[in-house]
C-alpha cells in the first residue's frame, strides 16, 4: 500500500510540473500574450511573461489597444529570440500617439556567457517636424531606434544593441511614440531581440 501511494505522490507531483510549464510562444495578439500572465510562455529557451500595456492619444489619433498590437515570436540561429510587434501606428499633423508594453524574460539559470540585448525600427514614414520612437528601458540598460525630421534634414537610427551579463529576469520596457508634427507619421513594426550568446554571433 505504501509503495502505491509513494507511486500516485509522483504521478500527482509529474502531474503539477506538467501542468505548471509555459507553453510555448506562439504568433497571437498583445491580448492574448496578457492573458498568459505570471507563467507565459517559452521559446529560444526563454520564458517571456508578465506582459502588460497601456496606450495614449492627443489631437485626434486614436489609441491602439492590446488586440491591435500582434506578436510573432522568432528564434534566430546564434541563440537569439526575436518578438516582432507590428501594429497600425499611426497620426496625422499635430497628433501624437504613444503605447508602452511591459514583460519579463527569464534566462536560463547558471547561464555565464555574456548576453545582448538588440532593438530594431520596422518601416516608419516621417513628415515634416515629426518623428517615430521606439526605446526599451530594461534593468540591464536601454535602447532607443528612430526616424526623426526637422524642416530641414531627417535622422534615422534603425538598430541599436549592448552586451551584459547574464541576469535571472530581464525587466523590459517598450515604449512607442509617435509625433505627427506638419506631415504626419506612422510604423509598421519593430523588433525586440535576446541573444544569449552574444560572442557567438
Amino acid at each position: 500500500m505504501k509503495q502505491i501511494m509513494k507511486i500516485a505522490g509522483v504521478c500527482l507531483v509529474a502531474s503539477a510540473l506538467m501542468w505548471a510549464a509555459p507553453p510555448q510562444c506562439k504568433s497571437g495578439s498583445l491580448t492574448d500574450y496578457i492573458s498568459l500572465g505570471a507563467n507565459g510562455c517559452v521559446f529560444g529557451g526563454i520564458v517571456f511573461a508578465n506582459f502588460k500595456y497601456s496606450a495614449s492619444a492627443k489631437g485626434g489619433a486614436p489609441v491602439i489597444k492590446a488586440d491591435q498590437i500582434k506578436v510573432d515570436p522568432t528564434e534566430i540561429p546564434t541563440q537569439t529570440a526575436s518578438l516582432k510587434f507590428s501594429a497600425p501606428w499611426s497620426v496625422k499633423s499635430a497628433e501624437s500617439q504613444g503605447s508602452t508594453i511591459n514583460y519579463t524574460a527569464s534566462l536560463p539559470s547558471g547561464d555565464t556567457v555574456p548576453a545582448a540585448l538588440a532593438l530594431a525600427l520596422g518601416p516608419a514614414e516621417v513628415g515634416s517636424i515629426g518623428s517615430v520612437t521606439v526605446d526599451e528601458s530594461t534593468n540591464v540598460g536601454k535602447l532607443e531606434v528612430y526616424d526623426r525630421c526637422t524642416e530641414l534634414t531627417c535622422q534615422n537610427s534603425a538598430n541599436d544593441s549592448f552586451q551584459f551579463t547574464p541576469v535571472s529576469v530581464v525587466l523590459m520596457k517598450s515604449h512607442v511614440s509617435l509625433i505627427g508634427g506638419l506631415g504626419g507619421a506612422s510604423l509598421d513594426e519593430f523588433y525586440a531581440q535576446l541573444n544569449l550568446c552574444a560572442p557567438c554571433v
